[in-house]
């Protein structure tokens, strides 16, 4: 028997796991209690997709194993696949119950943690494999994810950098110092980390992909795009990776054949999150019949698609069929208990651009998390305004919450002008695509890759410094209002978030948006072209104009542009930029700031 253990746990190992299966049921025919083959069989089914069999096996095994902890770490470990993150949770914490210096066990609880967002609880799990390991790869990685989300970008730096010191050739590490890096300004040393991450892991294909990312970000896009389609061999049936590529390849030029490897993925291997992601792409390149056809596509593979089936509804609202708009989102809906926020906040615009602002109102009735909060205010006022109720105008209070205040001339410059000169000059070179992005609001012009702080040119740094020192002036000049939604926010310490460069040609604008991730969000405007200086709103920014497809609310405030000012406002109120025609292009640097 245990000659065939060991051939069972070899074809386990080699990636066979069906025929690791019928050895097993062989050996327990014969020995129905045997604890080592309930123990293998449990992982063979669990990668073989046979989950409720695996949790079986699993159960049986840890009654009777001579090493039950390492039974319930892997039980653990098949639960949070399925999803199931409480119980994955239960099954680890019962290990280490077991056997307390377990280390695999305590690390995936760390993970388990950090998937339901308990950040300290899961930093703690780390800590205490690394006070008995210290140079434990996956605890250190690990660590350094926690404290990326909990905005310690130095403490995930050292963490990753340890995990490299000690062992030379890891990989995951590697790859998220890089991406790390990549933010924080550091785009040469990320793109170091992730080549030899690409050399040291040849078909994985998240170094691929994040080495993609860098590249974009340092404006090489013809070598990006090849990191990407590496990246896609590697892994054909990633959408994430599909979606970038294709967005890439719109912002280069290509039209309709930016889905060109999606496609070639699909007729190989449809999947409903591949024919998802098709769906997404036509309809934000402005292809709507043909993404209807995709998003069908993927609920006849997978009728429970939330996303595909929310995303239906969408773009059926946009094609004239607001009533069945609404009954498919608010099905999506019900698909994720009511836990998407994205979803709830697609059923919100439907039912404002019906006209049921009531029903839009009741859909908003829920506590958002941190990351869909502005989203969800924006919408909330919005239904408000629609309603006729006074609670609108104290977010929409627009001389309190909204300035045009210019910066201090940066060091080195003899003015404004001359620094905002320079400043064109560097930002056209970040411009190396011919349209805009298809998740972008801008039309007519073009975005510059990734955060422009993380771009390493002193006179973008010198911008980034002038800018947030205007804008700690223009906070302190705030009421203090700690019952004020917005206002309760107020900080003498803000740091700089999202950044990025557009530059616009004549007929170019943007359509109305929020920013989620902001508290703070503003333009700063490099170089305004005459006409819209001497003109009468076009190439002005419009403010109180929801985003929404099919409500028509008129603007309430209109704000004229000046080289060297930037417009601040909360970053939830609705924005956008009249189209002008002009010679000059329209250059800006818009940013999100957040309290500390």
């Amino acid at each position: 028997m245990m000659r065939e253990l060991q051939i069972a746990a070899q074809l386990l190992q080699q990636g066979r796991p069906e025929e690791a299966i019928a050895r097993l049921d062989a050996i327990l025919a014969q020995y129905p209690q045997e604890p080592e083959a309930l123990h293998l069989r449990g992982l063979a089914r669990g990668r073989a997709g046979q989950f409720e069999g695996a949790l079986a096996d699993f159960q049986a095994a840890a009654v009777r194993h001579s090493q039950p902890h390492a039974v319930l770490s892997n039980l653990g470990n098949l639960k949070r696949r399925a999803g199931d993150l409480e119980g994955a949770l239960a099954a680890y914490e019962a290990a280490l119950e077991k056997q307390p210096s377990f280390a695999d066990a305590r690390v995936n609880m760390g993970i388990t943690l950090t998937d339901l967002r308990r950040f300290s609880e899961a930093a703690a799990a780390f800590e205490a494999v690394i006070r008995q390991q210290p140079g434990h790869t996956a605890a250190l990685n690990g660590l350094g994810i926690v404290l990326t989300h909990q905005g310690d970008e130095d403490g995930a730096l050292e963490a990753y950098s340890q995990c490299v010191s000690a062992n030379s050739g890891v990989i995951m590490p590697r790859i998220n110092r890089g991406a790390l890096l990549r933010g924080r300004n550091q785009a040469d040393a990320s793109l170091a980390d992730l080549e030899e991450a690409c050399r040291l892991a040849p078909r994985l294909a998240e170094a691929h992909f994040q080495r993609g990312h860098t590249l974009r970000t340092l404006g090489q896009t013809e070598a990006a795009r090849e990191a990407y389609r590496q990246a896609v061999s590697c892994a054909p049936q990633r959408a994430d990776i599909h979606r970038d590529l294709a967005g890439l390849l719109w912002e280069m030029g290509e039209g309709e054949g930016s889905t060109a490897v999606l496609d070639q993925a699909l007729a190989q291997q449809p999947t409903a999150d591949l024919f998802h992601t098709r769906a997404r792409v036509l309809m934000r390149t402005g292809r709507p019949e043909a993404a209807l056809e995709a998003a069908s596509e993927a609920l006849a593979l997978d009728a429970r698609h939330a996303d595909a089936k929310a995303l239906r509804g969408e773009i059926l609202g946009k094609l004239g069929d607001p009533g069945i708009a609404i009954n498919e989102i608010r099905a999506a809906l019900d698909m994720s208990d009511g836990k998407d926020f994205a979803i709830r906040h697609q059923l919100a615009e439907a039912c404002l651009a019906a006209g049921r602002y009531d029903e839009a109102e009741q859909a908003l009735d829920a506590v958002p998390p941190a990351e869909h909060l502005q989203k969800h205010v924006a919408l909330q006022v919005t239904a408000w305004r629609c309603l006729g109720d006074e609670r609108y105008k104290r977010f929409y209070d627009y001389d309190l919450l909204t300035a045009k205040r210019f910066i201090e001339t940066p060091p080195g410059f003899q003015s404004l002008d001359a620094f905002n000169a320079e400043l064109a000059a560097r930002i056209e070179h970040l411009h190396s695509t011919r349209v805009q992005p298809i998740e972008q609001t801008l039309f007519g012009g073009t975005q510059s890759p990734g955060r422009l702080w993380d771009v390493d040119d002193p006179v973008i740094q010198a911008l980034g410094t002038a800018l947030l020192d205007m804008a700690k002036r223009f906070v302190s000049e705030l009421p203090d209002d700690p019952d004020h939604p917005f206002l309760c926010r107020k900080s003498d310490q803000l740091k700089l978030t999202g950044a990025w460069s557009v530059r616009l040609t004549s007929g170019g604008g943007h359509v109305d948006h929020i920013h989620p991730a902001g508290w703070i969000s503003a333009s700063y405007y490099v170089q305004v072209p005459q006409a819209v200086a001497e003109g009468e709103r076009a190439g002005w920014l419009r403010l109180g104009v929801p985003g929404v497809a099919g409500l028509e609310l008129d603007a309430e405030r209109y704000i004229l542009p000046e080289a060297g000012s930037a417009i601040l406002f909360p970053s939830y109120m609705w924005h956008g930029v009249e189209p002008f025609e002009a010679d000059e292009v329209r250059v800006t640097a818009p940013f999100d700031l957040l309290p500390v």
